[in-house]
């Protein structure tokens, strides 16, 4: 339905929009490469727009693999096997790129605020309500949104601006965030845009807890009624 859109105490958290995270040749390609880049760089050319803070977060891992999980493969010289600072292929892809005024952080756990200053820098804008999107939507994404929820900050997720390695996997994940997202939304990319213009807009809202218990049979149908 169509709701107003509050912007004040605002920003946009863009997760893991890598090479290595979206590109056929990265360690992480993801399904639907060219919808995610252009509905990502919708909702960024709209939030600039209306001057929110954009905050990126990149998965940046030493080369000598000094900061990967304890358990994660890494190569034989111990080189982690993606994401790797200073690599080309970790970088924002640039279809997506920052702007100068952006805030890069980096990290290396999927969550983008385990053992980063990323709660610091949004404590500091005082922002209460975050728009968040970007790759991949299980992993790194939907684990950033958690620990967001769990900071109490209201989230609106733009569910066509992220995306992983197969519609399966995404949709399920959408589904599971809004199963449990008091207080947030979740919005079409072009929907956003209405919203960041001051125009009518459509976007769901959550309502009450498990609301779409699905199943293979169902998921599809329920994910499309978000």
């Amino acid at each position: 339905m169509t709701r107003t859109f509050d912007m004040e105490r605002t920003a946009v958290v863009a997760v893991d929009l890598q090479y290595e995270c979206i590109e056929a040749e990265g360690a992480w390609p993801i399904f639907n490469k060219g919808e995610l880049l252009r509905n990502a760089a919708t909702a960024l050319a709209a939030c600039r727009k209306a001057r929110l803070p954009i905050i990126y977060t990149r998965h940046a891992l030493d080369p000598r693999g000094i900061n990967t999980l304890r358990y994660e493969p890494v190569r034989q010289d111990g080189r982690p096997t993606h994401s790797v600072a200073g690599d080309p292929m970790g970088a924002i892809h640039a279809d997506v790129a920052p702007g100068p005024e952006d805030i890069i952080v980096e990290k290396q756990r999927w969550t983008g605020f385990f053992a980063t200053n990323l709660e610091l820098v949004l404590r500091k804008m005082d922002a209460a309500h975050l728009i968040m999107f970007g790759v991949w939507t299980e992993a790194c994404f939907e684990t950033t949104v958690w620990d967001a929820l769990w900071r109490d900050f209201r989230i609106t997720i733009v569910k066509d601006a992220c995306s992983t390695a197969t519609s399966l996997m995404h949709m399920t994940s959408i589904l599971d965030l809004a199963n449990w997202l008091y207080g947030g939304r979740i919005i079409h990319a072009q929907e956003l845009a209405k919203a960041m213009a001051g125009d009518p807009f459509q976007a769901w809202e959550f309502a009450k807890p498990n609301a779409y218990p699905y199943t293979l049979e169902t998921v599809e149908g329920m994910y499309h009624s978000i």
